[in-house]
């Protein structure tokens, strides 16, 4: 099977910061795939670089569904296929719920010609946010944020989505209830995600694989189980700051 993302030799300058440092790595149809690390590790950085907001060092060689994206931009790497989610909740201020999904639909790869207000109310029921389609975004609860988000990302179509720390600030039944949701939407729709997260044991129990990043480099990639275990993870995270199960620190 062919890789849908390969990520080859990719670097980042930032003056005499190397944020990242010669990266590479594969990702397969419909894997879960976490992105570990401690802060500055670069992971927020590699999500940048991946979705064009970035441009790495030259070089590099980032290809998705056979066909490169550098030069790129954001929108049409989103158009390509590749949604993301961020750290912090960025909602469109001054418009609704249901105009909020919407406009992530604008640029589908796929299913242009679906109604687009059926496709973000269906959306809306999926995550939770049934009955509040015409609530400004702004009156939100921050967990209620995170899900708009999500649906925001999904609303494209994407065959690959990216999630940032999606369970920053959230109550435990909150992250149980949207780690469900994750894992539904991947066997569903046979989505493959990439996802960056601090709680450590829904990332375990979500991600297939793992790619350990430290100072900007990968340092292991292996099953959840592998990692860890691997000498060099305990040394630079777990054994760094030994963060208890359901800490959260950020990126």
């Amino acid at each position: 099977m062919s890789a849908l993302l390969e990520v080859s030799k990719l670097n980042k300058h930032f003056g005499g910061l190397h944020a990242v440092k010669n990266v590479s790595f594969s990702v397969q149809p419909g894997e879960i795939v976490g992105i570990l690390g401690p802060n500055g590790a670069g992971k927020t950085t590699l999500y940048n670089l991946l979705t064009g907001f970035i441009a790495p060092d030259p070089g590099a060689a980032v290809v998705f569904e056979g066909r490169s994206l550098l030069g790129e931009a954001p929108h049409r790497i989103a158009r390509r296929g590749i949604s993301r989610t961020f750290q912090l909740c960025r909602p469109f201020i001054g418009m609704s719920v249901l105009e909020n999904v919407i406009v992530g639909a604008l640029g589908a790869k796929r299913g242009q010609g679906a109604d687009l207000d059926a496709h973000a109310l269906a959306l809306l029921e999926r995550v939770g946010l049934n009955g509040k389609a015409d609530v400004p975004v702004e009156v939100l609860s921050y967990g209620d944020q995170r899900r708009l988000e999500i649906a925001r990302a999904l609303a494209a179509r994407p065959a690959l989505l990216l999630l940032d720390e999606p369970f920053a600030g959230l109550g435990s039944g909150e992250i149980e209830d949207l780690s469900t949701l994750i894992r539904q939407v991947h066997a569903d729709e046979g989505l493959t995600v990439l996802l960056i997260e601090h709680k450590l044991r829904e990332f375990m129990r979500l991600v297939d694989r793992v790619i350990a990043l430290d100072f900007g480099e990968i340092i292991a990639q292996g099953t959840p189980e592998e990692i860890v275990r691997h000498p060099a993870v305990i040394e630079a995270y777990i054994g760094r700051s030994a963060p208890a199960e359901g800490d959260e620190h950020a990126a």
